[in-house]
C-alpha cells in the first residue's frame, strides 16, 4: 500500500513538472506574439465604430465610442479583408472593407455622421 501512495506521488510530480515545461515553453512564446500587428479602430465622428474579420470568423473590437478607440493585437495571415462599421442609436451602417497585412499595425479612423456621411481613413498596413 505505500509503495501506491509512493507511485501516485512520483505521477503527480511527474505531472507537474510537465505542467511547468508547457508554461515555460507559453512564456518563452509570448514575445513572437508580442511581434506581431495591431489593428484598432479610433472613432473621429458622431458615432461608435468597430471592425469586424470575416477570415476569423465574423471576429469584431470593442465597440469604440465617439472619441474612443478599440484594437486588436493579432498575426496570421499577411493579408485579410476588414469590414468598417458605424453604430448610433441602434442602427449599423457599413462603411466599407479594406485589406490589412496582419503583421503590421494598422489603424482605421471613422468620421462624419449618422445619418450624414460617415467615411473611414485607414493609415499603416
Amino acid at each position: 500500500m505505500a509503495k501506491n501512495v509512493q507511485n501516485r506521488r512520483r505521477a503527480k510530480i511527474a505531472g507537474l513538472l510537465a505542467v511547468a515545461a508547457t508554461v515555460g515553453t507559453l512564456a518563452s512564446a509570448s514575445p513572437a506574439f508580442a511581434a506581431t500587428g495591431a489593428t484598432g479602430v479610433c472613432s473621429k465622428g458622431n458615432y461608435s465604430s468597430y471592425l469586424e474579420f470575416p477570415y476569423r470568423g465574423g471576429l469584431t473590437t470593442y465597440v469604440a465610442p465617439p472619441g474612443g478607440c478599440a484594437s486588436v493585437h493579432f498575426g496570421k495571415y499577411s493579408s485579410e479583408p476588414v469590414n468598417v462599421y458605424g453604430y448610433k442609436n441602434g442602427v449599423t451602417v457599413y462603411l466599407g472593407s479594406r485589406n490589412i497585412n496582419d503583421l503590421k499595425k494598422s489603424v482605421f479612423r471613422t468620421y462624419g455622421s449618422i445619418p450624414g456621411s460617415p467615411y473611414f481613413t485607414l493609415s499603416g498596413s
